[in-house]
């Protein structure tokens, strides 16, 4: 065995220490001007990032390349001219970081804090704060109607322009009738199932226009009951910037299961794409990811789209799957979707009754 002199060994003890400072250090690493492009590499090489605030999707920062994580403490150098585009997980945000702007863009992928206004705001996941409206002659709850499922909304737009529509059934119908009217676009299809993928003898949608879906539920030549369903598409310049930060997804080849949970959610959910992020993580599901995340994402979105049917399945798996892998992280993000759920589908059959739980929110 080795042994070392006293003098030997508190000379290597100090040694010792700073290099253990020195690694502690790189996982909060804060970029310096006056450091070396060479030894700055080396240290972003070698850290490691327990939380993960985002991801730089393009090149142009001096020292993160692109497909880099964003660690906490991470700052933004874009070289002279360049503007580096950063995805934040936390807050939904794109940035677009250059040299005019960099002051700017501190701390700005810190989670998102709540304002006075998002605590009453109107949406499926708070239905509370939505006012009940006056029924009118068809406004009867007793009476099954064919609640569409797909495309999913929630902030009222989509991306495709050729959107699969999908709804419940009706208990009792024997065929449905899909109608869909806005600008260039106006068509009726009759259908025996519940499910019509987009015509493709009809024009496609435009991006920044608006559409009506209405299905209604026939029985024999008679009309039972209707489900309308507004909704708009994205602009042309929007739908643009998301086809520029997908492929850039592509190019950096970042890893299945990370793209659709982390990048893609991000980006898709930054305009409330939800139906592009439920399609996404849907993908993850059928290609048999056993990762929790994506099960446990995709039921937050089912319920963002006033789906909780949808979500309470998705939920169960995630469950199943965190616990087996025993990740307590996602665990205690299950159980408080769960709790969502519970608060919404209970909200939800407070005001409308039982059946409720089978509707759209």
């Amino acid at each position: 065995m080795l042994t070392l002199h006293n003098s030997t060994s508190a000379i290597a003890e100090k040694i010792f220490t700073v290099q253990i400072v020195a690694l502690a250090s790189i996982s909060t690493l804060v970029v310096s001007s006056s450091s070396s492009a060479w030894g700055q590499s080396q240290l972003i090489a070698l850290r490691q990032c327990k939380n993960v605030d985002g991801k730089v999707m393009s090149p142009g920062d001096r020292y993160l390349k692109a497909g880099s994580p964003l660690c906490p403490g991470d700052q933004i150098h874009p070289k002279n001219g360049a503007t580096v585009t950063v995805v934040c997980y936390l807050n939904r945000k794109i940035l677009y970081i250059n040299q005019n702007n960099i002051s700017d863009a501190v701390n700005k992928c810190a989670p998102l804090q709540v304002t006075e206004a998002d605590k009453y705001r109107c949406t499926n996941l708070k239905p509370q704060n939505c006012p009940t409206t006056l029924k009118g002659p068809d406004d009867d709850n007793s009476v099954p109607r064919p609640r569409l499922i797909s495309p999913y909304i929630s902030g009222g737009r989509i991306l495709t322009t050729r959107p699969s529509i999908s709804w419940r059934a009706v208990p009792g119908a024997t065929s449905y009738t899909v109608e869909m009217e806005g600008n260039n676009v106006n068509w009726q299809i009759q259908v025996n199932n519940t499910k019509l993928p987009y015509p493709e003898g009809q024009p496609q949608l435009r991006f920044g226009r608006v559409y009506r879906i209405i299905v209604f539920a026939y029985q024999g030549n008679s009309i039972i009951s209707h489900a309308p369903l507004v909704f708009g598409l994205l602009s042309e310049k929007e739908q643009q910037e998301i086809a520029l930060l997908v492929k850039q997804v592509n190019e950096v080849k970042v890893p299945p299961d990370e793209a659709a949970v982390g990048v893609l959610d991000t980006i898709y959910m930054s305009k409330n794409l939800v139906n592009e992020s439920i399609e996404t993580l849907k993908a993850r599901v059928a290609a048999g990811s056993k990762n929790p995340e994506i099960y446990r994402v995709l039921a937050d979105r089912y319920l963002e789209a006033g789906l909780p049917n949808e979500a309470l399945s998705e939920y169960t798996t995630a469950n199943k799957l965190a616990k087996s892998n025993k990740n307590l992280k996602e665990l205690s993000k299950v159980q408080e979707g769960l709790k969502l759920w519970e608060f919404i589908t209970n909200y939800q059959r407070a005001r409308t009754g039982p059946s409720s739980n089978d509707e759209r929110i």
